[in-house]
């Protein structure tokens, strides 16, 4: 009589589940490649859309935003000065450009030239709080999309603007030489190294958050530079504007400092081999990494002189 098997047996159960294992593991890598394909597509389309908001503030104002706003009739720029005041108001060129990116009743929701960044009434906080898809790169999903500097709950951004090759204190932040300044815009006439030879607005990740702080979701946001909320003994403005570093020390993407930590102005990306940047021309392009040093912080400046080279 002839016995019929209705099951498998152990082994052969064992050779199935070793051979699902072996595809699930040769899928997953790729599965991943197109996500991260997909994710730094949406962001160079997020910087396209910013680019494109600049330009048409440009057209409106004949110059760019400034990176960040600030009544210097009260708070004057002292060049004799070793520091300068807190700025007054300090909203940021993400706040500005919104009425180019279909943000318009946002931004009329408060008067920026009347309320100061860190205005308590509710519009303000509602404002500052407010996430906006087109600043985030999908790539850097914490599941954060706010953190809290001083008491004052900010929406996070991923995209610093640059404001030269110098530390980002108060003092520089004016005087820098780089397209996104503290209290006024740049016009194109001053961009005598090309716009397409200029940096303008690029990545920060979270993993430029410092543990020190509590691993905030980020070191970034849209909205501005918040008064007194400096960063061990930054400026309030490294939340929106970054910096190349010099020829001399030159502040690579997505180089950590020597205790492991990244410098919490410098700019980083959750892509592999680099980070995604707005050049003054409108184009977006990836920056690897391995890029001379000497090249990036040339790229970041707007009127230097310098010919940048290969990259």
């Amino acid at each position: 009589m002839k016995l019929i098997r209705k099951a498998f047996t152990l082994i052969e159960l064992l050779v199935v589940i070793a051979i699902i294992g072996i595809l699930i593991g040769l899928l997953l890598p790729a599965v991943q490649k197109v996500r991260d394909a997909a994710a730094r597509l949406q962001c160079t389309n997020n910087l396209k859309q910013i680019g494109l908001a600049m330009m048409n503030y440009e057209s409106t104002y004949r110059m760019f935003p400034a990176g960040y706003l600030d009544n210097l009739s009260i708070n004057p720029m002292n060049p004799a000065a070793t520091s300068n005041p807190d700025p007054v108001i300090g909203w940021g060129w993400g706040t500005l450009i919104l009425p180019y990116l279909e943000q318009e009743p946002l931004f009329k929701s408060i008067n920026v030239n009347s309320i100061a960044m860190n205005n308590n009434s509710a519009g303000a906080v509602a404002f500052r709080k407010t996430v906006i898809k087109g600043f985030l790169c999908p790539s850097d999903d914490t599941g954060l999309n706010t953190f809290t500097i001083n008491g004052f709950e900010l929406a996070k951004g991923s995209y610093a603007g640059v404001n030269g090759q110098g530390e980002l204190a108060d003092f520089d932040s004016a005087f820098g030489l780089g397209m996104l300044l503290r209290g006024r815009g740049v016009s194109i006439s001053e961009v005598t190294d090309g716009l397409s030879n200029t940096l303008f607005v690029g990545e920060r990740s979270s993993k430029s958050a410092k543990q020190a702080v509590g691993m905030l979701p980020g070191i970034c946001t849209w909205v501005g530079a918040l008064p007194g909320g400096d960063l061990d003994g930054e400026s309030p403005a490294l939340y929106i504007l970054g910096h190349t570093g010099d020829i001399t020390d030159p502040h690579k993407p997505n180089t950590p400092q020597p205790d492991g930590f990244y410098h919490a102005e410098d700019f980083t990306s959750k892509h592999s081999g680099g980070v995604n940047f707005l050049f003054g021309d409108g184009s977006v392009r990836f920056i690897t990494d391995s890029i001379n040093g000497q090249t990036w912080a040339k790229l970041g400046t707007r009127a230097g002189g310098e010919v940048p080279g290969d990259y």
